[in-house]
């Protein structure tokens, strides 16, 4: 699931915003993300593709900014945003240069090296429309011949890992519990997040605050996602398995495409 996405979807069924609730515990629950194999990876992008000068690189969808942090610590020009004010909350708490934006609505003109939007944030992106309006609003901040690194989780993914699948976890002061579920026929991946927080004092007026959350992810192929991609504005430059520059398989669960800015000419 994505760290703080631009897609947060009204509340449903007496479920809160994505990530309003969750963004205080959202650093605990994700300390097992590799967020070090997107750092090798964003790495090996820039010293193949962009050359020796530090690129100005704006992240989407960033979440709480553990990947910015790492990538300010290579000495990058680096800024982060997303679209929950909760995750920015949290990520500012760090020091970051974080901004709020709806990534479909980017209040910046760059022009940025290198564009990111990763751990799956652009499965939120349930209508086409959606993806057309980030691809527009990416290509209008990037450089030409800038990069766009985004990654999707997989329909192979949600079968074999998450098609109904149960994990919770007590910190004491905190809680949760999330159901994961995929629906084949909408070909939509939930995650329902069930939080206990306490509240008040400790002792006898310690009580907790349950919150929940629903998370709606849309699975896409590969040929699907190539058919939005925007023809005239961006080349392909690879369509990569996992954190590897090796082709995708049907058995991949993690897919990132790495697309470049074409030139006015």
């Amino acid at each position: 699931m994505a760290a703080g996405d631009i897609h947060r979807h009204p509340a449903l069924n007496g479920h809160h915003t994505p990530y309003s609730s969750l963004a205080p515990l959202y650093d605990r629950i994700m300390a097992h993300v590799e967020y070090r194999s997107w750092l090798r990876l964003t790495r090996e992008i820039i010293a193949t593709y962009l050359g020796e000068n530090p690129p100005r690189v704006l992240e989407i969808g960033a979440g709480t900014g553990t990947l910015g942090r790492m990538l300010l610590n290579e000495r990058l020009s680096y800024f982060g945003s997303d679209n929950s004010f909760a995750m920015c909350a949290e990520a500012r708490k760090k020091g970051l240069p974080f901004f709020c934006a709806d990534g479909r609505r980017l209040p910046v003109k760059g022009p940025f090296d290198l564009a990111l939007f990763l751990y799956d944030g652009i499965n939120y992106l349930l209508d086409r429309s959606d993806f057309e309006r980030v691809f527009h609003e990416t290509h209008s901040c990037l450089r030409d011949g800038g990069l766009l690194l985004f990654d999707v989780t997989t329909e192979s993914n949600s079968l074999r890992h998450f098609y109904d699948y149960l994990d919770f976890e007590d910190y004491g002061e905190s809680a949760y519990v999330r159901h994961s579920y995929y629906e084949p026929k909408s070909a939509c991946q939930y995650n329902d997040f069930t939080l206990f927080v306490r509240a008040g004092n400790e002792g006898a007026d310690a009580h907790y605050q349950k919150q929940r959350e629903r998370h709606v992810q849309r699975v896409r192929s590969v040929d699907e996602i190539r058919g939005i991609i925007p023809g005239g504005r961006f080349a392909v430059v690879g369509v990569w398995d996992g954190f590897s520059f090796k082709r995708y398989s049907s058995r991949s669960d993690r897919i990132h495409f790495l697309l470049r800015k074409k030139g006015a000419g």
